[in-house]
């Protein structure tokens, strides 16, 4: 009897062992066939160490404006193999916190002279053109809306829409290259306030990216590449940032100034 007794023990031992060594041979998804959850979240990955933006859900669900077609032809016709292109989330939506944000886009090679940007109010109607100079230029570029134009500070909780169009042609202007989008504007909490007044600008990318604000992670952090182009971190934070939003192809490109037209 006493030999049995230890026999047994013996095997449910063994048995024990085995049943570890099978659960931790199991997957994520042979965990979630059992019932069992993984440890893992929905937040998309991006490369280690840099800001992961979390577009919020209403942002996610949001449809984006029609978007026009963008013919190329004659002597506009691009040498890249990337075309005009917004540093937008997929579906062109991007939030703000900003009074005057600042829009990116990805300009490729072209005999284009020219480009506008116009910002339209909730109903439709335009509060801002831009005209802007791009004679020979190829990289991203940024479109700020100044402060001293007598245009009233985005409101809070409004969306507006964007079109950035390369104009091919001026006398034929169907064989412009439009991008179009919108951005709203939004409020942010005291306690994530009070993170920013604190940080410096890549921890500012991260708070913004984290918190689903685009526009201003973006321009934070395309301020401090340009103010320290050779920083290898900012670098690498600019081509984590991208690619959360699957424009990683682009983030090799040069930022590059331009010059608004008078």
């Amino acid at each position: 009897m006493k030999l049995m007794k230890i026999i047994t023990k013996f095997i449910l031992n063994l048995t024990s062992v085995g049943s570890i060594v099978l659960i931790a041979t199991l997957n994520a998804s042979q965990f979630a066939v059992m019932g069992v959850p993984p440890n893992v979240t929905d937040i998309p990955p991006t490369r280690s160490g840099g800001p992961r933006f979390i577009q919020p859900r209403e942002d996610i669900d949001y449809r984006p404006p029609t978007q026009p077609g963008r013919p190329v032809r004659g002597g506009c016709a691009s040498i890249s193999q990337l075309g005009l292109t917004a540093l937008m989330p997929t579906n062109k939506m991007g939030r703000t916190v900003s009074d005057y944000p600042t829009f990116f886009f990805y300009l490729p090679k072209t005999e284009a002279e020219s480009a506008e940007f116009i910002l339209k109010d909730p109903s439709g109607k335009q509060i801002y053109k831009q005209d802007v100079t791009i004679s020979n230029l190829s990289g991203v570029i940024g479109v700020n809306i100044p402060a001293n134009q007598n245009l009233p500070p985005l409101e809070v909780g409004n969306s507006y829409t964007w079109d950035f169009t390369v104009i091919c042609d001026s006398q034929d202007r169907s064989s412009d290259q439009i991008e179009r989008g919108t951005v709203k504007r939004v409020e942010i909490s005291a306690d994530i306030r009070s993170k920013l007044e604190q940080a410096d600008p890549r921890q500012k990318t991260v708070i913004y990216a984290e918190n689903g604000i685009w526009q201003d992670a973006l321009s934070t952090l395309a301020a401090a590449r340009q103010a320290n182009p050779n920083d290898a971190e900012l670098a690498a934070d600019w081509e984590s940032l991208l690619d959360a939003v699957t424009l990683g192809k682009i983030a090799k490109e040069p930022i590059v100034p331009t010059q608004p037209q008078p």
